[in-house]
Order: C-alpha cells, then sequence, then structure tokens
C-alpha cells in the first residue's frame, strides 16, 4: 500500500545525504505494505534487501534521527488540537532466542534478555492516535542486588528516572504547541513525586508545564493543615483522608469477561479471570498536600494537587472490585470534572495497544540483526508502521465516509473489491470504512454488521494480501500499460 501520509512522517530526516533519506522512506513504506513479514521479506527485490540492511548500517541513521523526524509530523497533528494526552510507559523487548545479538541486558527475569522501550505515546482526547514524542530503548545493566543501596541512589542514577524525563519531554511539547492543553498520562509506576515538585517549580517560574493524570501508587503520608487537623491513626494517609470524603457522585459501565494478566510483586505478571457486568462505581475527590519523601542530599517542597477515587459498589464474590485512584494537577471540585479524568484516563489504555501491535502485528522481537546500533533505527522505522495502522483504525471509525482515495491508490482498492465483494468495480471509490471492512475481513474480521468495525490485528494481516493483490494487479491487471 503506498500510503501518501507515510511520505510526511520522515519528510525532516537528514541522514547526511538525500539518497539514505529516499531509501529511509522507501523502507518504510514496503514495512507498512508488509508489516508482518521480516524485513528482507517485505522488500520488493534483492536490491531492495541489500540497501536496506546498508541503511541500518550507516552510523547516522540512529532510532532518534528517525524518531526526531517523526515527531517533528507529530508536532504538526498536536498543534491542530485543542488537548493531547502524552502517555508514557515501558515495554520488555524480548530477544532471548537471538543470542547473537549484541547489546541487550536482562530483563524482568535475568534468564531473559533484550531492552526496555520507554514510548512517550500522544493521542488527542478522542483517542485519535498521533505518533510518537519520543522514545528510548535502552538495555538493563546488571546491578549487585543490595536493594538497600540502590534506595541510597540520587533519582537521577535509578531506572524510574525515565519517568521524570518523560514529563519533561511531554513540557517540551507544550512549550512548543502553545495553546494546546499537555496531559502527561501514566500507570502506577509513574507515581514519581519529583514530578509533581517539577510541575510546581515551572509553574511558578512561568515556565511551560505540563499538566498531569497518574494513578496512584504510594499511600502517601499526608501533611497536616493547621485548618483542618488530621485525626491520628485515621485519616493521616491519603486513602483514609479519600474515604472520607462524601460521594460526589457515580458512573456505570459494562465490561466484559475477560483472562487478563495482572502485574505482581517484582515486574512479573499473574494470570486473572475478569468476570463480565454492569460496573458501579461512586466517585470521591479531594484536594491533598502529602508529606514530601525523604530524600538523600536534598530537601524536597511540598506539593498540593487533586485526587479522584472511583470505587466499585457490591462486586461479584470473588472478584476483585474495579477501584482507580488518580492523582492529577487538574482541578476537580465536582463530578462533571472528575467524570472527565476518568475518561481522560481510560485512553490510557491506547499505549498498551500501541506496543501489542508493535510486538505482535510488527514481529519486532523477530528482528535479526547482530548489532544493537543496526536494530533500534529498524523498531523506530516500525514505530511509525505501528502508529499508521492504529491511525487508519480510528480514522475508519470516526470518519468512514471519507472516500477511501486518500490512502489508497486504485491499484490498491480495486483488486480488494474484486476479490472480496465479487461485484463491478464502482464508479467512484468506496469509503475508507467500507475499504477497511475488506481488509478486516482479510485478516480474520467476521465482517457482520454485529461485530463491528476490524480491530488492529485484523488490519495487519490483511494489509499483507493487500499489497500482494496490488502486485498482480499492476502486473496483470486491466489497467497494466
Amino acid at each position: 500500500m503506498n500510503d501518501p501520509g507515510l511520505e510526511h512522517e520522515l519528510a525532516t530526516l537528514d541522514l547526511g545525504d538525500a539518497r539514505l533519506d529516499r531509501r529511509a522512506r522507501r523502507v518504510l513504506q514496503r514495512c507498512f505494505q508488509s508489516p508482518q513479514a521480516s524485513l528482507t521479506a517485505a522488500q520488493a527485490n534483492w536490491a531492495e534487501m541489500m540497501g536496506a540492511y546498508r541503511l541500518f548500517a550507516h552510523e547516522p541513521c540512529t532510532d532518534q534521527a528517525i524518531l526526531q523526524a517523526h515527531a517533528d509530523a507529530v508536532l504538526a497533528r498536536v498543534r491542530q488540537q485543542s488537548c493531547v494526552l502524552v502517555i508514557q510507559d515501558t515495554s520488555e523487548l524480548d530477544y532471548t532466542h537471538h543470542p547473537a545479538l549484541e547489546g541487550t541486558g536482562p530483563l524482568a527475569a535475568e534468564q531473559r534478555q533484550g531492552f526496555f522501550l520507554h514510548t512517550q505515546w500522544v493521542v488527542n482526547e478522542q483517542r485519535l492516535p498521533l505518533g510518537t514524542w519520543q522514545a528510548q530503548i535502552n538495555a538493563r545493566e546488571l546491578t549487585d542486588g543490595d536493594v538497600n543501596r540502590r534506595k541510597r541512589l540520587p533519582l537521577e542514577q535509578k531506572e524510574s528516572y525515565r519517568w521524570l524525563e518523560g514529563y519533561r519531554a511531554a513540557c517540551e511539547l507544550a512549550a512548543q504547541a502553545p495553546g494546546v492543553q499537555v496531559i502527561s498520562c501514566g500507570d502506577r509506576e509513574n507515581d514519581i513525586y519529583e514530578i509533581y515538585v517539577e510541575w510546581q517549580q515551572r509553574r511558578q517560574a512561568n515556565r511551560p508545564a505540563a499538566d498531569w493524570l497518574i494513578r496512584c501508587n504510594q499511600d502517601r503520608a499526608l501533611r497536616e493543615d493547621p485548618a483542618h487537623p488530621l485525626v491520628p491513626e485515621v485519616d493521616a494517609r491519603l486513602l483514609a483522608q479519600l474515604a472520607q470524603q462524601p460521594v460526589v457522585g457515580g458512573v456505570s459501565f459494562t465490561i466484559q469477561s475477560k483472562e487478563q494478566w495482572k502485574k505482581v510483586h517484582g515486574g512479573n505478571r499473574q494470570a486473572t479471570f475478569r468476570q463480565g457486568r454492569t460496573v458501579r462505581q461512586e466517585i470521591r475527590v479531594a484536594q491533598v498536600t502529602p508529606r514530601p519523601p525523604h530524600r538523600p542530599n536534598t530537601k524536597l517542597p511540598a506539593v498540593t494537587f487533586w485526587v479522584v477515587m472511583a470505587t466499585e459498589i457490591d462486586p461479584p464474590p470473588g472478584q476483585e472490585p474495579i477501584h482507580w485512584v488518580l492523582l492529577t494537577s487538574l482541578p476537580v471540585t465536582d463530578l462533571t470534572q472528575a467524570l472527565r479524568v476518568l475518561q481522560l484516563y481510560l485512553a490510557r489504555w491506547e499505549i498498551e495497544v500501541f506496543h501489542r501491535v508493535l510486538k505482535s502485528g510488527c514481529r519486532i522481537e523477530k528482528l535479526q540483526f547482530a548489532e544493537a546500533s543496526r536494530l533500534k533505527p529498524a523498531i523506530a522505522l516500525y514505530m511509525i508502521v505501528a502508529w499508521r495502522i492504529l491511525f487508519l483504525m480510528k480514522l475508519g471509525r470516526e470518519v468512514p465516509e471519507l472516500s477511501c482515495a486518500v490512502v489508497f491508490a486504485d491499484f490498491e482498492w480495486k483488486p480488494l473489491w474484486i476479490i472480496v465483494r465479487k461485484q463491478p468495480l464502482p464508479p467512484q471509490p468506496p469509503s475508507l470504512g467500507e475499504v477497511l471492512r475488506m481488509i478486516g475481513q482479510l485478516g480474520g474480521h467476521p465482517g457482520r454488521r454485529r461485530d463491528g468495525p476490524p480491530g488492529p490485528q485484523a488490519l495487519w494481516r490483511g494489509l499483507q494480501q493487500v499489497h500482494a493483490f496490488a502486485q498482480a494487479w499492476q502486473a496483470f491487471g486491466p489497467e497494466r500499460s
């Protein structure tokens, strides 16, 4: 598929040679046409395959060079929005089965080797994916196992420092997109007090400061307010204080039965079963000032922020209640503001979908390289591919009536129509939603009305067949010149 949108993603790429820039754009197109194929199989011929490997061997071709060009396009899209979320999360890239690859490090279990990918994923308030703002691909160093010594290290020497760097990246986006509300969002690991201090100090210095929305990980001790003394051992901590707040309202929604993996202590995951049901939650809000945590050789200031707690009422027996405690810089004084905070946080799941498409759809853990310096730029290209797949999926759901000609060339949608529909070609290109449904059918989506639009997995499978149809149409079709 010759997606014109991909041309703009590397428009500002500068590898020191215009020929290399063009080659990078061509490799990106080939990888998008066949996202599940190996890097070599995705190229059209032997010359393109050798060109791709030479590209990644070129020293200026780094993951950061490619992602910076993509970030320029992301910034252009962000400037057209009123509000965006910069969602950060870390995902493991497992290369245990590629022992020849140099530069890897231990993962959650030391016998597994690979990299940690920390991504700043940008979506708008309607969850339309805008792309990757920043990302780091790093290998973990072996530690001496002394947990107490590691705790005494300054934050800059800990792995958790990446979360503060991620918040600063969101602030950088806010500085370059004035007038756009930028909200940094993260799961429990993101609950780092230095982020809250950074936000406060930036605001006090009149510097660009992104808002933040983070799931609570620590039941912090609260600082006592002389005007409202805390009851010792009752409400001296955040969760106890929240539980005493009046209910501002409630919300209900339906969830489906699902087998899922839950993070447990030590970074491992445990299989759990979530029973489908209608969930009813009661919502409480509070403004809190936690007691600053102790840090070696530095004294942190107190920061005041808002908290939203949504607690499930009467969960089924044996089921863990759905319970969220969200910390935020956004003012929350009533139910309307609390519901917006909850809706914004639900968008955090979009980065999980992105990482799944990257690993399962683009199969980046199957890439065969001997050196990390060559692997990383290939991963960066596939990050753009994964974004484009999700962007098309969302576009097909939000504006399905859009003409498919915006994305698909005639030699792509015409054979698809004949093979899937088995009907004469229409006089005008069909809608984007219709074409994406046909691609989804090729990828295993049933295509029935009640099934809804296809998801990313069906699309990445179907796109590979669209590319094969297009090649055959160009070679043997009625419009062959």
